[in-house]
């Protein structure tokens, strides 16, 4: 999981530098690149059948359940991954498929020959192809979380991912980005239930964004206060996601959060959490980052509306 939404985020970034080459080009040279430039905010569950599914959704969430066992046999899961690479597109007798595409000059603008005529260069067609690897994973004892009191947890997960690269830069926001509802479900037992998150995250040249360091949420359910994450120290990028304390019954808003963004043009965060505890709700942008994704538009060229 750690590895494939970074190439699928690279692959949309490194398609921005090929789509900004057409940037002087004819409107109906542009549409066709469209597809390329952005992704509005979207949720979605490993259960909608999509390629960004990273697991077992009955797999263990790692520290989910408040009470462990401490006589729990060994657990296993299914760790699924899905790689994406990029293959070269071949004709009948096996020679690569070229196209034309427009040259450009370090300031952007089309280059031309000395009749004016813009100069073309020949690029190799390709294919992105999808595999699958499953592997079977056991961890000791120790490590496995088990029922309470006839309570078993259970993984669920969303993802929210966003692509803008349609004005070739990178963006900046702090603070709260995405805000998840949960309802806390009745006949839980009381304690702390965790909320990962696994950011995926790449800036407008195509580099896998890696933060310093991600503070997973926390979501405590009747057992008293709670102290809010203290991030003012950090001088890293941080993902972080709220400490909320609530009770059986409580719909709550839980925010991810982040700080010292050193700018982004995609996203693939994963936020899990324990399926029988809460029931997911809903999910949408929030804070600066709001009004950026409010713009972000299907295959959107905000160039076509000026």
């Amino acid at each position: 999981m750690k590895n494939f939404t970074k190439r699928i985020i690279a692959l949309f970034a490194v398609l921005a530098v090929s789509a900004s080459s057409f940037a002087g080009c004819k409107k109906e040279e542009k549409k066709e690149n469209q597809a390329t430039m952005t992704y509005p905010f979207e949720v979605g569950a490993a259960a909608d059948g999509n390629a960004l599914t990273p697991g077992d959704p009955n797999a263990n969430l790692d520290a989910a359940d408040p009470v462990v066992d401490a006589t729990a046999e060994p657990a296993t899961e299914i760790a699924t991954e899905v790689a994406t690479e990029i293959e070269e597109v071949t004709d009948a007798e096996g020679e690569a498929v070229t196209e034309y595409v427009p040259v450009t000059e370090a300031d952007g603008q089309e280059a031309t020959d000395a009749e004016g005529a813009v100069v073309t260069e020949a690029v190799k067609v390709t294919n992105v192809v999808t595999n699958i690897v499953t592997n079977v994973v056991t961890k000791p004892a120790d490590e496995k979380t088990t029922e309470a009191a006839g309570y078993t947890a259970k993984e669920d997960g969303r993802y929210a991912m966003w692509i803008d690269i349609s004005e070739n830069k990178n963006f900046f926001f702090e603070d709260e980005m995405i805000t998840a509802s949960f309802k806390v479900k009745e006949g839980i037992p009381d304690g702390d239930y965790k909320i990962r998150i696994v950011p995926d995250l790449s800036d407008v040249a195509g580099v896998a964004i890696y933060p310093e360091k991600t503070i997973d949420g926390v979501i405590r359910v009747n057992n008293g206060e709670i102290d809010a994450v203290d991030v003012s120290n950090e001088t890293g990028m941080v993902f972080y996601g709220d400490a909320i304390a609530c009770k059986q019954g409580d719909t709550f808003d839980f925010n991810i959060n982040i700080k010292n963004n050193s700018g982004l043009v995609a996203f693939c965060i994963w936020f899990y959490f324990d399926g029988n505890a809460f029931e997911f709700i809903e999910a949408f942008p929030a804070g600066d980052f709001e009004e950026i994704a409010r713009n972000t538009e299907i295959g959107g060229e905000k160039s076509d509306k000026e």
